[in-house]
């Protein structure tokens, strides 16, 4: 198999200042283009990259955007004073993604028990590019992207909604389905990133919260509150639109 290259620059994403830009810092950069039948490319060069989960990859697609994510990630930890070589990428049982120390040498190397916290992060990839974001100061954080002029079936909304967020994009739908689309794809972004920030994922269905017209939102999990405060934004990336959904958790009661 070939070795995985990377198709272009790992570049700043800008964030808004709402985000904590002092604690958050975020890259993005294109995964390459591909076709279905493209061979799988090795990612054994690939920084932060887990060969046990490479080798369960079955498409080129889905290893590219594997790749890439972590290059980016790799690239934003060395940038900030990190050696990715030193550091592996976990998953918990909700497949939320955590940075680890590589063994007890990588951590002595980086001062042992006076070595730094390692930042939380996030990562993401859709239609050709990937992010990654970290919070240098130990909060759980969520990102995430989605094109703007990527046609969605309006079904999605039940599947993503429910009440009066529901009722809302069914109307807007009805008056202008172009704006219907896009308004769903922010409502997506942001439920997104919030299920990330919460660390349970598809764990808490995007049908059993709201982020219409609120600044923060609340889930409910198996007997505990969450509170995260959400942001969202438009970004163009290579001439493309972009929505972005941006959120960080506050408590857990």
């Amino acid at each position: 198999m070939e070795l995985w290259r990377p198709k272009g620059l790992v570049s700043p994403l800008p964030l808004p200042d709402s985000c904590g830009v002092n604690n958050v810092v975020a890259v993005w950069m294109p995964v390459g283009e591909f076709t279905p039948n493209d061979p799988l490319p090795n990612l054994s060069n690939v920084p932060l990259v887990d060969a046990f989960e490479a080798s369960s990859f079955v498409t080129a697609k889905r290893a590219l955007e594997h790749a890439s994510a972590r290059y980016a990630l790799a690239t934003l930890l060395r940038d900030i004073g990190f050696d990715p070589f030193d550091l592996r990428v976990v998953r918990d049982e909700h497949r939320k993604p955590k940075l680890v120390w590589s063994d007890d040498e990588s951590r002595n190397r980086a001062g042992g028990p006076l070595s730094p916290q390692l930042p939380e992060i996030t990562l993401g990839h859709s239609n050709g590019v990937s992010i990654a974001a970290v919070s240098l100061d130990g909060s759980s954080i969520g990102l995430d992207a989605e094109p703007l002029d990527v046609p969605r079936p309006r079904n999605l909304l039940t599947m993503m909604t429910s009440g009066e967020e529901l009722q809302y994009l069914e109307q807007l739908w009805e008056i202008d389905s172009r704006v219907g689309m896009q308004e769903a794809t922010r409502t997506w972004v942001v439920k997104e990133a919030v299920q990330k920030a919460c660390g349970l994922g598809m764990h808490v269905p995007p049908q059993s919260f709201s982020v219409l017209n609120c600044e923060e939102a609340i889930i409910s999990h198996d007997g505990h509150g969450f509170r995260l405060e959400i942001q969202y934004w438009r970004e163009l990336l290579d001439g493309r639109a972009f929505a972005f959904g941006f959120s960080r958790l506050i408590e857990v009661v």
